[in-house]
């Protein structure tokens, strides 16, 4: 065999061009590495679901086309928010009405995961809470990560059970009218809700309180869990506005700011690090955040010593007059001239984040 005549048709000794090794390759074999991923990343964006199977977000149409009523026959009263009482009782979540009944006019509609995630906590005695038997999810892949709780139901799938992955749009139960409270079968719904969760200590908080009934459901109690607007969530989702609750959060308009002065650093800020604006120091001097009209965390700023001036323990630093005159139903902030109060429910939501 002569020296050219060999398997890699070149001739013996010659050096092997690896495209790598080629003028510019690297730079280009980078580049296209990097489109690549973010085509994959845009393309793996998690679709957002409705939360019951062949119902689309409803984008325009009448509300009692998609929302359950209370007793009071208003469909409004289902919605989240003032919507209650004359608008003087708030509602947590989304109240969403039954379209697929059996002859016996029982409830068959499929309850699904709205994203990706995993299950958190199942109640499946519906005579233990006022959500009846429910389902908590938590999406760990959303920044922040928030939870999304399906309340009501009449059962739930087989396999749906604590620390389980879940697929978008998996269905985890049917629609029924479960809950302590008494649900008629005619305004059997699902009560939906996306939230956070303010304390991982809740239980030391709640003997703290001196209830006479047990807490049954660990850190998944209603009290430890702050909703946001469902609703506006999936509308600006279906309309294209957002892609997730990254940027749902950016859309939410901030009510009001208040600087928390302490050295602690809250185990609801280290379970949601999505909200900080910047890296926390290791002993903070406090913490700036900022609060939706209804006292939900939308961002935290970390403040650091010797640049945090001194001042009270908490300090209101701006507050959206307009906002917070509309929105009479929530105690969040009370305002009489140009004197501020915090208000219970907002006193309630410092108490278990801050162990105040």
């Amino acid at each position: 065999m002569r020296k050219t005549d060999n398997p890699n048709g070149r001739p013996e000794g010659a050096p092997v061009l690896r495209p790598a090794s080629l003028p510019g390759v690297k730079q280009h074999t980078a580049k296209l590495l990097k489109t690549v991923m973010l085509l994959l990343a845009t393309s793996a964006q998690a679709k957002i679901y409705w939360p019951v199977q062949g119902q689309p977000i409803p984008r325009n149409k009448p509300v009692e086309t998609v929302i359950q009523a209370t007793s009071s026959g208003n469909p409004e009263s289902g919605l989240f928010g003032c919507v209650r009482n004359n608008g003087y009782k708030f509602h947590e979540g989304l109240d969403i009405k039954s379209q697929k009944r059996d002859r016996y006019s029982r409830p068959m509609d499929k309850v699904v995961a709205v994203m990706p995630g995993k299950v958190a906590y199942v109640n499946k005695v519906g005579g233990k809470s006022s959500y009846g038997v429910y389902v908590i999810l938590e999406h760990t892949e959303e920044k922040p990560k928030v939870y999304s709780l399906y309340a009501h139901l009449a059962s739930v799938e087989k396999g749906i059970t604590a620390g389980k992955p879940v697929a978008g749009g998996q269905v985890l139960g049917i629609m029924g009218h479960t809950a302590s409270t008494g649900i008629p079968r005619s305004r059997a719904h699902l009560h939906f809700e996306i939230g956070l969760r303010l304390t991982d200590n809740f239980q030391t908080w709640y003997n703290q309180q001196k209830f006479t009934s047990k807490n049954d459901h660990g850190v998944w109690n209603g009290m430890n869990m702050v909703g946001l607007d469902v609703l506006d969530f999936f509308r600006k989702a279906a309309d294209g506005k957002i892609t997730g609750m990254q940027d749902y959060f950016r859309t939410v308009p901030e009510a009001f700011s208040l600087r928390i002065r302490t050295s602690k650093t809250p185990d609801f800020i280290r379970r949601y690090p999505g909200l900080l604006t910047s890296p926390a120091p290791s002993i903070p001097a406090g913490w700036d955040i900022t609060w939706t009209w209804y006292g939900m965390p939308l961002q935290v700023t970390p403040l650091y010593p010797k640049t945090t001036p001194d001042g009270p323990d908490i300090q209101v630093l701006k507050i959206n007059k307009t906002l917070m005159t509309l929105k009479h139903c929530r105690a969040t902030l009370t305002q009489t001239g140009d004197e501020v109060k915090l208000g219970e429910h907002l006193k309630h939501n410092l108490s278990l984040i801050f162990d105040y």
